[in-house]
Protein backbone atom coordinates (compact mmCIF):
# COMPACT_ATOMS: atom_id res chain seq x y z
CA UNK A 1 0.00 0.00 0.00
CA UNK A 2 2.87 2.39 0.81
CA UNK A 3 4.33 1.70 -2.61
CA UNK A 4 1.01 2.65 -4.20
CA UNK A 5 1.08 6.02 -2.45
CA UNK A 6 4.68 6.66 -3.55
CA UNK A 7 3.88 5.80 -7.15
CA UNK A 8 0.77 7.97 -7.14
CA UNK A 9 2.62 10.94 -5.66
CA UNK A 10 5.24 10.67 -8.39
CA UNK A 11 2.50 10.68 -11.02
CA UNK A 12 1.33 14.15 -9.97
CA UNK A 13 3.36 16.93 -11.57
CA UNK A 14 2.75 19.38 -8.72
CA UNK A 15 4.51 16.97 -6.35
CA UNK A 16 7.78 16.91 -8.28
CA UNK A 17 9.68 18.51 -5.39
CA UNK A 18 9.36 20.41 -2.14
CA UNK A 19 9.75 23.76 -3.90
CA UNK A 20 7.01 22.91 -6.41
CA UNK A 21 4.69 21.77 -3.61
CA UNK A 22 5.28 24.92 -1.57
CA UNK A 23 4.69 27.19 -4.56
CA UNK A 24 1.52 25.46 -5.79
CA UNK A 25 -0.18 24.63 -2.51
CA UNK A 26 1.14 27.28 -0.11
CA UNK A 27 2.71 30.35 -1.71
CA UNK A 28 0.24 30.98 -4.54
CA UNK A 29 -2.88 30.40 -2.40
CA UNK A 30 -1.45 32.63 0.34
CA UNK A 31 -0.73 35.40 -2.16
CA UNK A 32 -4.31 35.20 -3.41
CA UNK A 33 -5.57 35.26 0.18
CA UNK A 34 -3.46 38.29 1.05
CA UNK A 35 -4.73 40.18 -1.99
CA UNK A 36 -8.29 39.34 -1.01
CA UNK A 37 -7.77 40.42 2.60
CA UNK A 38 -6.24 43.72 1.48
CA UNK A 39 -9.47 44.43 -0.37
CA UNK A 40 -11.73 43.21 2.43
CA UNK A 41 -9.83 44.73 5.36
CA UNK A 42 -11.58 47.79 6.73
CA UNK A 43 -14.49 47.53 4.28
CA UNK A 44 -18.03 47.93 5.54
CA UNK A 45 -19.26 44.94 3.52
CA UNK A 46 -19.15 41.49 5.11
CA UNK A 47 -16.69 39.46 3.04
CA UNK A 48 -16.91 36.28 5.12
CA UNK A 49 -19.10 34.43 2.60
CA UNK A 50 -16.79 35.31 -0.27
CA UNK A 51 -13.81 34.17 1.79
CA UNK A 52 -15.44 30.87 2.75
CA UNK A 53 -16.52 30.31 -0.85
CA UNK A 54 -13.02 31.05 -2.14
CA UNK A 55 -11.42 28.67 0.35
CA UNK A 56 -13.92 25.88 -0.36
CA UNK A 57 -13.69 26.19 -4.16
CA UNK A 58 -9.89 26.35 -3.98
CA UNK A 59 -9.81 23.14 -1.96
CA UNK A 60 -12.24 21.37 -4.28
CA UNK A 61 -10.25 22.48 -7.34
CA UNK A 62 -7.06 21.21 -5.73
CA UNK A 63 -8.60 17.80 -5.12
CA UNK A 64 -9.91 17.58 -8.66
CA UNK A 65 -6.54 18.58 -10.08
CA UNK A 66 -4.66 15.94 -8.09
CA UNK A 67 -6.94 13.04 -9.02
CA UNK A 68 -7.24 13.97 -12.69
CA UNK A 69 -3.49 14.63 -13.07
CA UNK A 70 -2.67 11.22 -11.63
CA UNK A 71 -5.19 9.53 -13.92
CA UNK A 72 -3.82 11.34 -16.97
CA UNK A 73 -0.32 10.17 -16.04
CA UNK A 74 -1.59 6.60 -15.98
CA UNK A 75 -3.03 7.15 -19.44
CA UNK A 76 0.22 8.60 -20.76
CA UNK A 77 2.20 5.54 -19.67
CA UNK A 78 -0.51 3.21 -21.05
CA UNK A 79 -1.44 1.95 -17.61
CA UNK A 80 -5.14 2.53 -18.25
CA UNK A 81 -5.22 -0.37 -20.71
CA UNK A 82 -4.15 -2.70 -17.91
CA UNK A 83 -6.75 -1.15 -15.62
CA UNK A 84 -9.49 -1.84 -18.17
CA UNK A 85 -8.49 -5.49 -18.39
CA UNK A 86 -7.61 -6.17 -14.74
CA UNK A 87 -10.32 -3.98 -13.17
CA UNK A 88 -8.45 -3.39 -9.87
CA UNK A 89 -10.43 -2.87 -6.69
CA UNK A 90 -11.42 0.61 -5.58
CA UNK A 91 -8.97 0.33 -2.67
CA UNK A 92 -6.00 -0.49 -4.87
CA UNK A 93 -6.47 2.27 -7.44
CA UNK A 94 -8.89 5.11 -6.74
CA UNK A 95 -8.71 5.22 -2.95
CA UNK A 96 -5.00 6.10 -3.02
CA UNK A 97 -5.67 9.10 -5.26
CA UNK A 98 -8.64 10.19 -3.15
CA UNK A 99 -6.70 10.02 0.12
CA UNK A 100 -3.86 12.15 -1.24
CA UNK A 101 -6.35 14.69 -2.62
CA UNK A 102 -8.27 14.74 0.67
CA UNK A 103 -5.15 15.38 2.76
CA UNK A 104 -3.91 18.21 0.55
CA UNK A 105 -7.27 19.96 0.20
CA UNK A 106 -7.89 19.66 3.96
CA UNK A 107 -4.57 21.26 4.84
CA UNK A 108 -5.10 23.99 2.26
CA UNK A 109 -8.65 24.69 3.45
CA UNK A 110 -7.71 24.82 7.13
CA UNK A 111 -4.67 27.03 6.58
CA UNK A 112 -6.33 29.56 4.29
CA UNK A 113 -9.67 29.48 6.07
CA UNK A 114 -8.34 29.95 9.59
CA UNK A 115 -5.99 32.77 8.59
CA UNK A 116 -8.68 34.56 6.60
CA UNK A 117 -11.42 34.24 9.21
CA UNK A 118 -9.10 35.38 11.99
CA UNK A 119 -8.19 38.49 10.03
CA UNK A 120 -11.87 39.19 9.29
CA UNK A 121 -12.69 38.58 12.96
CA UNK A 122 -15.11 35.78 12.09
CA UNK A 123 -13.80 33.26 14.59
CA UNK A 124 -17.27 31.79 15.11
CA UNK A 125 -17.22 30.35 11.58
CA UNK A 126 -13.96 28.43 12.07
CA UNK A 127 -15.53 25.39 13.84
CA UNK A 128 -18.08 25.01 11.05
CA UNK A 129 -15.30 25.19 8.48
CA UNK A 130 -13.70 22.18 10.17
CA UNK A 131 -17.04 20.36 10.26
CA UNK A 132 -17.48 21.06 6.55
CA UNK A 133 -14.26 19.27 5.59
CA UNK A 134 -15.83 15.80 5.12
CA UNK A 135 -18.48 17.28 2.80
CA UNK A 136 -15.84 19.22 0.88
CA UNK A 137 -13.78 16.05 0.46
CA UNK A 138 -16.76 14.05 -0.81
CA UNK A 139 -17.71 16.77 -3.28
CA UNK A 140 -14.14 17.10 -4.53
CA UNK A 141 -13.46 13.39 -5.04
CA UNK A 142 -16.84 12.79 -6.68
CA UNK A 143 -16.33 15.63 -9.15
CA UNK A 144 -12.72 14.51 -9.66
CA UNK A 145 -13.80 10.95 -10.41
CA UNK A 146 -16.49 12.18 -12.79
CA UNK A 147 -14.01 14.39 -14.65
CA UNK A 148 -11.33 11.70 -14.71
CA UNK A 149 -13.61 8.99 -16.09
CA UNK A 150 -15.02 11.16 -18.87
CA UNK A 151 -11.52 12.36 -19.70
CA UNK A 152 -10.08 8.87 -20.16
CA UNK A 153 -8.89 8.07 -23.68
CA UNK A 154 -9.78 11.55 -24.88
CA UNK A 155 -7.40 13.68 -26.93
CA UNK A 156 -7.56 16.26 -24.15
CA UNK A 157 -8.17 14.30 -20.92
CA UNK A 158 -8.38 17.56 -18.98
CA UNK A 159 -11.31 18.92 -20.99
CA UNK A 160 -14.00 18.34 -18.37
CA UNK A 161 -11.88 19.10 -15.31
CA UNK A 162 -10.87 22.44 -16.85
CA UNK A 163 -14.52 23.34 -17.40
CA UNK A 164 -15.55 22.32 -13.88
CA UNK A 165 -12.70 23.98 -11.99
CA UNK A 166 -12.93 27.09 -14.14
CA UNK A 167 -16.62 27.57 -13.39
CA UNK A 168 -16.65 26.69 -9.67
CA UNK A 169 -16.44 30.29 -8.48
CA UNK A 170 -19.52 31.27 -10.50
CA UNK A 171 -21.48 28.10 -9.75
CA UNK A 172 -20.73 28.32 -6.01
CA UNK A 173 -22.82 31.46 -5.67
CA UNK A 174 -20.41 33.04 -3.22
CA UNK A 175 -20.62 36.59 -4.61
CA UNK A 176 -24.24 36.64 -5.76
CA UNK A 177 -26.72 34.15 -4.25
CA UNK A 178 -27.71 31.37 -6.62
CA UNK A 179 -31.36 32.34 -6.13
CA UNK A 180 -30.64 35.62 -7.94
CA UNK A 181 -29.00 33.98 -10.97
CA UNK A 182 -30.66 33.90 -14.39
CA UNK A 183 -32.67 30.71 -14.89
CA UNK A 184 -30.13 29.02 -17.16
CA UNK A 185 -27.19 29.75 -14.84
CA UNK A 186 -29.20 28.83 -11.76
CA UNK A 187 -29.91 25.43 -13.33
CA UNK A 188 -26.20 24.61 -13.62
CA UNK A 189 -25.38 26.06 -10.20
CA UNK A 190 -28.07 23.96 -8.53
CA UNK A 191 -26.55 20.80 -9.97
CA UNK A 192 -23.59 21.18 -7.64
CA UNK A 193 -23.82 21.05 -3.82
CA UNK A 194 -21.17 23.74 -3.31
CA UNK A 195 -23.53 26.67 -2.76
CA UNK A 196 -25.47 24.57 -0.24
CA UNK A 197 -22.23 23.79 1.60
CA UNK A 198 -21.36 27.48 1.80
CA UNK A 199 -24.88 28.30 3.00
CA UNK A 200 -24.58 25.61 5.68
CA UNK A 201 -21.23 26.96 6.90
CA UNK A 202 -22.71 30.45 7.15
CA UNK A 203 -25.90 29.27 8.91
CA UNK A 204 -26.38 29.25 12.67
CA UNK A 205 -27.98 25.82 12.95
CA UNK A 206 -26.38 22.43 12.33
CA UNK A 207 -29.32 20.39 11.05
CA UNK A 208 -31.22 22.51 8.55
CA UNK A 209 -32.54 22.48 5.01
CA UNK A 210 -29.11 23.20 3.54
CA UNK A 211 -27.73 20.10 5.26
CA UNK A 212 -30.52 17.94 3.83
CA UNK A 213 -30.10 19.30 0.31
CA UNK A 214 -26.33 18.92 0.61
CA UNK A 215 -26.59 15.24 1.56
CA UNK A 216 -29.12 14.53 -1.20
CA UNK A 217 -26.94 16.16 -3.87
CA UNK A 218 -23.85 14.27 -2.70
CA UNK A 219 -25.81 11.01 -2.93
CA UNK A 220 -27.03 11.93 -6.41
CA UNK A 221 -23.48 12.67 -7.55
CA UNK A 222 -22.36 9.33 -6.13
CA UNK A 223 -25.01 7.59 -8.24
CA UNK A 224 -23.99 9.67 -11.27
CA UNK A 225 -20.40 8.48 -10.82
CA UNK A 226 -21.53 4.85 -10.63
CA UNK A 227 -23.59 5.31 -13.79
CA UNK A 228 -20.66 7.01 -15.54
CA UNK A 229 -18.45 4.04 -14.70
CA UNK A 230 -20.93 1.55 -16.16
CA UNK A 231 -21.41 3.61 -19.32
CA UNK A 232 -17.68 4.07 -19.86
CA UNK A 233 -16.70 0.42 -19.37
CA UNK A 234 -19.63 -0.82 -21.45
CA UNK A 235 -18.44 1.37 -24.33
CA UNK A 236 -14.91 0.05 -23.90
CA UNK A 237 -16.16 -3.54 -24.10
CA UNK A 238 -18.12 -2.79 -27.28
CA UNK A 239 -14.92 -1.60 -28.92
Amino acid sequence: MKAAYRVTLRSIGTFDGVNVILVNYLLLPLVSLIMFLLIAFGASQDYSRILVGSVITTGISTGIGIVVASTVYDQNINLLDDIFSIRPTFKNYWLVKFVIAAVVLSLETVLLGVIGLLVLNKINIIPRLFLALPFEIFISVLLAYFCAVWGMKKENPYWLSNIVTGSLIILAGMIIPVSEYPTWLKFFAELLPISNLIDWIEANSFFNQDMLILLIKILVWYLVCLLSTKIFFSRRQER
